[in-house]
């Protein structure tokens, strides 16, 4: 072999070799892009996963929250609906209520007294036919003074709560 022909096969053994070691530097620079494409994909799936479990959360504390305000408006439901009792127990209870109706509940008496004495009367019986203890009583509440009335109702055994 001649130098020349060496020289030939040293170009064209070159030549491959040079397109060779592009090629693998390309082959090297796509790796790398690669290679830092999946680290980007691998730290985006990081971050999703960690927002996925940050809304977790959030759904859970909202559950727990939802829970909490359902306990409360069924407390107030059933505070809503024994308010009306609570009410009307604590009305009863009023010194005021128990004089008001002292005062009316003689006033019926004494009206519902008079009107059945007064149809007594006049269906044709007389004081003489019958003993006099209606026509007592009847005096006795004339008799009796307007506020002894109230206070002795008011002393009388209260009703059982």
């Amino acid at each position: 072999m001649t130098r020349r022909s060496m020289n030939g096969v040293l170009r064209h053994h070159n030549d491959p070799l040079k397109q060779f070691e592009e090629m693998r530097a390309q082959e090297d620079r796509e790796k790398e892009s690669l290679r830092l494409e999946l680290e980007a994909t691998r730290a985006d799936a990081k971050s999703y996963k960690a927002l996925a479990q940050s809304m977790e959360v959030k759904v859970q504390c909202s559950e727990k929250e939802n829970r909490a305000l359902q306990a409360e408006v069924e407390k107030l439901q059933g505070e809503v609906a024994n308010s009306w009792q609570l009410g009307k127990e604590k009305f009863l209870q009023y010194k005021e209520f128990d004089s008001l109706c002292s005062k009316r509940g003689s006033v019926f008496f004494e009206q519902g007294f008079n009107g059945c004495l007064a149809q007594f009367k006049a269906n044709g019986h007389s004081e003489g036919e019958h003993p006099a203890s209606f026509l007592e009583f009847e005096q006795a509440l004339a008799d009796m003074p307007e506020d002894s009335g109230e206070d002795s109702s008011g002393s009388e055994e209260a009703p059982p709560s």
